[in-house]
């Protein structure tokens, strides 16, 4: 079974190591596949946007082991998330939000059965100790409710979607920036008028292209994304840079005619 992690470890120090020698002490068969560890540090939105975009690439029962803790060591809950094709083990922050809007079916465990831990518990590093044992354990076939119990209160972000000020503007934001400084933002192709243009601090980009090379160096433009949203592009250079923008950030969809 395959054992996919999300962290923001970096990949300099042990830690996601930790994470691996954990999981194979219990299950040595166990796949493990890397989806990123380079999050920003406690940047749970992120890592959120980052799952949201990749998880149904992977194949049924994957258990994706996501730990971007800020809370690690205080009250904050380590859950467990079941849906009809996945599992997820994340800590209780409201980095699983993408889960409980796009799924229909899901079920969420707290996780309090230590005998499913590791012996020795840190207070700063759970994802060895709790989540990384955890997502073995299941991969061998433990039930999910044997795991902890059912809840309801779980955390959730408030999740901002696209919102219509005009007859013929929209407001959306600025979610996510990848690598290569293409910005992400929270519109669907559902959300477009046939014909518009975009407006982002006080610059207008019209141009909506098919595939990069469409534009020319350093050119902005709008693309629609792998992710299944808006991205605002510069072809060969960083858009993020050019309009020393950030997640967050106001965005305005203006239909023409």
């Amino acid at each position: 079974m395959v054992i996919a992690l999300i962290t923001d470890f970096g990949t300099r120090d042990y830690f996601v190591a930790a994470m691996k020698g954990a999981i194979l002490s219990v299950n040595p068969r166990a796949i493990v596949v890397d989806v990123t560890h380079e999050i920003s540090p406690q940047d749970a939105k992120s890592a959120s946007f980052t799952l949201r975009a990749c998880y149904t690439d992977f194949p049924p029962k994957t258990i994706f082991v996501a730990v971007v803790d800020p809370g690690v060591g205080s009250r904050r809950r380590a859950i467990l998330v079941e849906t009809n094709k996945y599992f997820f083990v994340a800590p209780d922050n409201g980095l699983l939000s993408f889960v409980f809007e796009e799924e229909k079916d899901y079920h969420v465990f707290e996780l309090t059965d230590k005998k499913y831990f590791n012996q020795n518990i840190s207070r700063t590093f759970h994802g060895r100790d709790v989540f990384a044992p955890v997502a073995a354990h299941l991969s061998k076939g433990v039930e999910t409710d044997k795991l902890g119990r059912e809840i309801t209160d779980f955390v959730r972000f408030k999740t901002d979607k696209p919102r219509k000020i005009s007859e013929n503007e929209t407001e959306a934001e600025i979610i996510y920036a990848d690598n290569f400084g293409n910005l992400i933002t929270n519109l669907t192709k559902n959300d477009l008028p046939e014909r518009f243009v975009l407006e982002i601090k006080e610059i207008i980009i019209e141009k909506y292209l098919e595939f990069f090379a469409q534009a020319g160096k350093g050119e902005l433009f709008m693309i629609l994304g792998s992710a299944g949203f808006l991205e605002i592009a510069a072809f060969k250079d960083s858009a993020k840079k050019i309009l020393n923008v950030k997640a967050g950030d106001r965005v305005l969809i203006k239909k023409v005619k």
